[in-house]
C-alpha cells in the first residue's frame, strides 16, 4: 500500500538506485507513477507492504517500507524486476554501481571508479569531497547520507588512509 514517503518511520528499510544520467521531469513521472502502482500491489506472503517510492537529486530512486512488516525474498525479488523493467522502459542502467555519485558544485557528478583513483592521484578530488552513501538501509540514514570521501568506503584510495 503506497503512502508518503515522510509518512514512513525513520527505521524504514530502503534501497537506494543510481540512475547512470540525471532523470528528466518527465522520467521522474513515470518513476513515481509506476512506482505507486507497483507498491499498491506489493505483498509479502500475501499481505500488502506499506511503502514508497521516491526520487532524490534527479539521480536516485529510493524505495522504502514500513521496518514492522518486511518483504519476503520473492517481494524483494518483485522490486528488483520493478527497477528492471524502468530500466528497460526508459532505456536507462539503474544497476551500474561502477559510476561513484559526487556531489561537486551542488550538483550530482558521477564518476566511473577507475577516474576517481586517477582524480584521487592528481589532486583533482580530496577527502572532503562529498560522496551519496546509497549503501543506505534506513530511511533515518537518508538524512545524512552525504559522506565526504574520508567517511567513506573509497577512503581506502587515499594513501594515507591506507592500511598498512
Amino acid at each position: 500500500m503506497y503512502i508518503t514517503f515522510e509518512k514512513l518511520p525513520e527505521e524504514a528499510r530502503v534501497w537506494v538506485y543510481q540512475a547512470e544520467r540525471a532523470l528528466s521531469d518527465s522520467e521522474q513521472d513515470v518513476v513515481l507513477e509506476t512506482g505507486k502502482q507497483f507498491i499498491d500491489q506489493w505483498v509479502t506472503h500475501g499481505q500488502p507492504l506499506i511503502a514508497s517510492i521516491q526520487v532524490r537529486a534527479n539521480y536516485f530512486v529510493i524505495i522504502a517500507v514500513d521496518d514492522t512488516q518486511l518483504p519476503s525474498g520473492c517481494s524483494i525479488d518483485a522490486s528488483v524486476d520493478f527497477m528492471r523493467n524502468l530500466t528497460n522502459n526508459l532505456s536507462l542502467d539503474f544497476f551500474d554501481r561502477t559510476n561513484i555519485p559526487l556531489q561537486i558544485e551542488g550538483k550530482v557528478k558521477l564518476v566511473p571508479l577507475v577516474d576517481l583513483k586517477n582524480q584521487i592521484r592528481n589532486g583533482a578530488v580530496s577527502e572532503e569531497t562529498l560522496v551519496y552513501n546509497t549503501l543506505v538501509n534506513k530511511k533515518s540514514e537518508l538524512n545524512n547520507w552525504l559522506l565526504s570521501l574520508r567517511e567513506s568506503w573509497l577512503a581506502r584510495y587515499f594513501p594515507q588512509t591506507q592500511e598498512k
